[in-house]
């Protein structure tokens, strides 16, 4: 039996604390001006240091899960799970939708256009999950 080797430095077993943890990483990585976990409904459940307003980032996760659900119900496909915003400035609102412990969440980074954006929401996904689940 082969073990995996933790990459993680900065670490906690504090669920919440982790996810701020993973958030800060794939924000240091990325060059993300801001990272915030929301709840479909626009609260804020964990976000990063930024010079944004986290609230006003929290309250477009609700507009973007219900245009989520709209675009799924309009097109008929089965699944879309991120929605990007760009601007003229180079920058980008990237909106994941996800579920963790059956519930509806949204991860939303303000992100230059030219970044690993996906990839990185990609990993910070699989971190929440496997931090929450």
């Amino acid at each position: 039996m082969r073990l995996r080797r933790d990459r993680r430095k900065d670490r906690s077993e504090i669920p919440m604390d982790a996810v701020k943890k993973q958030l800060e990483q794939i924000a240091r990585e990325g060059g993300f001006k801001a990272a915030i976990l929301t709840t479909e409904d626009g609260f804020a459940v964990v976000d990063i240091e930024s010079n944004l307003d986290s609230n006003s980032l929290a309250a477009l996760a609700g507009f973007v899960w219900t245009m989520n659900m709209n675009v799924l119900d309009l097109t008929g496909l089965e699944t879309i799970d991120q929605l990007t915003m760009s601007g003229s400035s180079g920058d980008s609102v990237i909106c994941q939708s996800f579920e963790v412990l059956d519930q509806p969440v949204v991860l939303i980074v303000i992100a230059s256009v030219g970044s690993e954006h996906r990839h990185l929401t990609d990993r910070a996904v699989e971190g929440i999950k496997r931090i929450l689940d």
